[in-house]
């Protein structure tokens, strides 16, 4: 009789805690991460009128998004505030025209004229990348930032930094992501293996990549610093007190020409300078070609990715274009689409060319030229 009583107790009691074992849940590490499989295409795209304002009246019946030949259908079109992550060159080594300064005002230009929604973070690279302000929606502690921690080095580390700003973006939603570079694009750490794995990089990050290069004004600075012979102005004090000139001249018996031209040779002195230093010419020369290659490559990124380019002559029409690409990132809607044609391989990563155009009149559209899809896409549980 006992034995009888003892099992259905043993049952039950067994019975018991695997439910209570059940609706224990699991736990899960804070930073465990899963992969999700997606082929969904996520695009900047930049809508204005002719006269550079945004066009807030698009819909998606508008758009013409054309992939490696096949029209696509768009499956959401809506306006997000942007991530705008400013990348500062701040190194400097044998450079004639860049500044921290300069690139400090350029940079609070392009702060304020973006939209008060907006969210910032600056880093600089030089001798090390830092970060000078971290993602934040607060304008004025941004400008703050630059005038504090803004720093100048001697080496230039831009595939490093690079790489570097695509991980700044991980915490950021895939959505209207920019990045604004100002700087010369030169690298004096990597070789052209890093530097080119990098640019690949950052295709593939989903970014916009906006340039305000340097090199013009750069390689017009160098070009005069490697002139043989050059003719300036030395001392502008006059070599007699004006006044006692006056009456030397006007007591000689000359023409009223020759008395100004003697007056003008007393007002300054033309000293000439010759260039003896080679080395420094040389290595001049080099970098001027070195400019050359790098604003062809920074021009190439920008196009691909729908940004603007710009390597302005003049220290003004530089600030003028910060100006611009505030209101590009500010004319922004986001698109998203699944491709029709399905991926040759979903192990890797696949490059296709994409187009957006639009039938609206007047209407300027502006988007990244080359897309690289990735069905694993890393999220946070």
């Amino acid at each position: 009789m006992k034995r009888r009583l003892i099992f259905p107790a043993l049952v039950l009691t067994l019975l018991f805690s695997l439910t209570v074992f059940a609706q224990q849940p699991t736990p899960t590490p804070p930073d465990e991460r899963i992969k999700i499989q997606t082929e969904e295409v996520h695009l900047n795209v930049m809508a204005q009128s002719s006269f550079g304002r945004f066009v807030p009246t698009l819909k998606p019946e508008d758009l013409l998004v054309v992939e490696s030949g096949d029209p696509q259908t768009i499956t959401s079109m809506r306006r997000v505030p942007a991530n705008v992550l400013l990348l500062l060159d701040t190194g400097r080594e044998l450079n004639f025209v860049k500044t921290v300064a300069l690139t400090k005002l350029t940079a609070k230009i392009l702060i304020d004229n973006l939209s008060p929604e907006d969210s910032i973070a600056v880093v600089q690279y030089a001798d090390k990348i830092e970060t000078i302000s971290d993602w934040t929606s607060d304008h004025a502690s941004v400008f703050s930032e630059l005038d504090n921690k803004l720093f100048s080095g001697k080496r230039q580390r831009f595939a490093e930094a690079i790489n570097q700003a695509i991980g700044v973006f991980n915490t950021r939603p895939l959505e209207n992501r920019q990045l604004v570079l100002i700087s010369d694009g030169l690298d004096t750490v990597a070789d052209a293996v890093a530097l080119q794995m990098a640019m690949r990089n950052l295709l593939a990050a989903n970014i916009t990549i906006h340039v305000i290069a340097y090199t013009q004004l750069e390689e017009r600075a160098a070009q005069e610093s490697t002139q043989r012979i050059k003719i300036g102005k030395g001392d502008t004090k006059p070599r007699v007190p004006e006044y006692i000139f006056d009456d030397i001249v006007k007591s000689m018996p000359v023409r009223e020409e020759t008395r100004r031209f003697l007056k003008s040779m007393n007002a300054s002195q033309r000293i000439v300078i010759i260039q003896l230093d080679n080395e420094r010419i040389r290595r001049v020369r080099v970098k001027r070609e070195a400019w050359r290659v790098s604003e062809n490559r920074m021009q190439e990124l920008a196009d691909d990715t729908g940004g603007l380019f710009h390597a302005p002559e003049e220290t003004e029409t530089m600030w003028k274009f910060a100006a611009e690409v505030a209101r590009a990132i500010g004319s922004q809607y986001v698109i998203t689409y699944m491709p029709t044609k399905p991926f040759v391989d979903s192990a890797q990563n696949e490059t296709r060319k994409v187009r957006v155009g639009t039938h609206c009149d007047g209407v300027q559209i502006r988007s990244r030229q080359k897309i690289v899809l990735n069905r694993e896409v890393i999220c946070k549980k």
